[in-house]
């Protein structure tokens, strides 16, 4: 009886020892295989295509391996499997592209090959389309959700100005079709929610279909409205015979009704202070100028920024050179409607007008970032050395809701580093930094990677700068005192000013 005790002792223990044995070997090679997977995945084809990207993290990585490692096998499932063939390129694509959705962020967008070279040539004043600075503007009404089209800010001499579009205006259609800004369901779900009437139900529902049918994506009414149109077939075949001399054959491209007239205006319909309006533009492609100044009474100069970008960096020196050559004594900087910039460029703007006694070759800060490392936010300053020689002038400065972003940034650096008074409306609030990335095919996207406060803690994203001297009219003729309140209060502050210096 003992042996046999032992003997089933035994048995049960090297049964257990073998179990143990199994379940550890499956734990060590299941880790192994999945680690290794992702691994592969990782190296393999996710790391070259973001290896030429410039990153603000000397240590990007891909985190969560496992999912990585999921999408990348269903991205080959559906590649082998779909009964149609698959572009892969069209599904990496739209995949960045709703990844970037996923953020919620109007900043972070994937932008193709030909967005990107278009984001780049409006930082360089060549902008194509109606020429205003679009965003989207989340708005709650109870648990309805809508995302508006707003115009932010519209460029001097663009086609959006000549129409008069104006800064806060909301774009609903664009030729008559609806920009899709909610849910065009919500109204069949509110009368599911209160038990409606069939009939009323199926009617809404096939109002909603409809208003979807003749619809944009935001995305699609933003890339429309960013365009230039394109030449036209018997355009492009006059071209041709001015410059060889064959006439024109009227009978080429025949039947191709899609390609769009150069010169066939839209038609937007706006939302502008509780009313509605209809108007005709005509998009197009203009060179943006980066400043424009002049001296008032021989003694005020006045410069106004259009874009802040290198080239603005360097006329901007040159301006202030001439006006202090005239007998500047004071300054006023128009920042109104200024919503192309650079941060870099703006610090370098800032430079000469900064004049706090910091020590000789020592930095300033003059603003400072936010940003997230890991799950703590923490900041970090934005530093600039002020100019041997600074322009000691009281300065005054023209802002209102068309002032955004880093434009924002410069009214308040200069409002806390150079004593500035600001005149006008509050701006627009966007206190994003905001990073472009290239990726190696050409394309890109922009992502948000912290926000802007004042070097004393100031706050301005989503709430805007608040001016010092508050002025509602707009301006009839911007840029003269005769048409133009908020410079002609300023102009009053700077002489004001003098006279109490003497």
């Amino acid at each position: 009886m003992r042996q046999i005790g032992r003997r089933g002792w035994l048995s049960l223990l090297v049964m257990g020892l073998t179990f143990a044995s199994g379940w550890l070997t499956h734990r060590i090679l299941y880790r192994s295989h999945l680690t290794r997977g992702a691994e592969t995945v990782v190296q393999r084809d996710f790391a070259p295509t973001l290896a030429d990207a410039r990153v603000p993290s000397k240590e990007a990585r891909v985190s969560e391996p496992a999912m990585t490692q999921l999408y990348f096998q269903v991205f080959h499932l559906v590649r082998q499997e779909f009964v149609e063939p698959v572009d892969p390129a069209r599904m990496a694509h739209s995949s960045l592209q709703m990844l970037f959705n996923a953020l919620n962020d109007p900043h972070s967008q994937y932008l193709t090959v030909e967005q990107r070279a278009r984001w780049l040539n409006a930082l360089n004043g060549q902008v194509e389309g109606i020429g205003a600075l679009l965003g989207i503007l989340t708005r709650k009404q109870g648990e309805r959700e809508q995302q508006l089209l707003q115009v932010i800010a519209v460029l001097p001499g663009s086609p959006a100005q000549r129409a008069g579009l104006q800064p806060g205006d909301f774009i609903v259609e664009v030729n008559g079709k609806w920009v899709i800004s909610e849910d065009p369901f919500y109204e069949v779900l509110e009368l599911q929610r209160v038990h409606a009437d069939r009939k009323q139900i199926r009617e809404a529902d096939q109002r909603a279909r409809e208003r979807l049918r003749n619809s944009l994506t935001l995305s699609e009414a933003i890339d429309l409205l960013s365009r230039a149109p394109a030449v036209s077939t018997s355009a492009q075949l006059e071209e041709k015979a001015s410059h060889d001399g064959t006439p024109p054959n009227d009978t080429e491209g025949q039947g191709d009704s899609s390609a769009p007239s150069p010169t066939a205006p839209m038609e937007l319909t706006l939302k502008r202070a509780g009313q509605t309006l209809k108007v005709k533009i005509e998009p197009g492609r203009m060179q943006v100028r980066p400043l424009e100044y002049r001296l008032f009474e021989q003694r005020w100069g006045y410069l106004r920024f259009n874009l802040l970008n290198s080239a603005a960096v360097k006329e901007a020196a040159n301006a202030l050179k001439t006006l202090q050559q005239g007998g500047m004594k004071g300054l006023v900087i128009d920042l109104r409607g200024t919503a192309i910039g650079q941060q870099d460029a703006c610090l370098q703007m800032l430079q000469p007008l900064i004049s706090k006694q910091s020590g000789r070759g020592k930095q300033v800060a003059v603003a400072m970032v936010e940003y997230r490392e890991g799950k703590q936010y923490r900041k970090r300053p934005l530093n600039l050395t002020p100019a041997s020689q600074p322009i000691r002038v009281p300065i005054a400065v023209l802002i209102d809701k068309g002032t955004y972003n880093v434009a924002e940034l410069m009214a308040l650096a200069l409002r806390t580093g150079a004593k500035a008074r600001l005149f006008g409306m509050p701006t627009a609030g966007d206190a994003s930094q905001i990073a472009l990335y290239k990726l190696r095919d050409g394309s890109g996207f922009t992502l948000t990677i912290g926000r802007y406060l004042g070097v004393d803690g100031t706050v301005f994203h989503r709430r805007g700068l608040q001016p010092d001297v508050r002025i509602p009219e707009p301006p009839r003729l911007q840029g003269q005192p005769e048409g133009d309140p908020a410079l002609a209060r300023a102009l009053q502050w700077l002489s004001q000013t003098q006279e109490a210096k003497t």
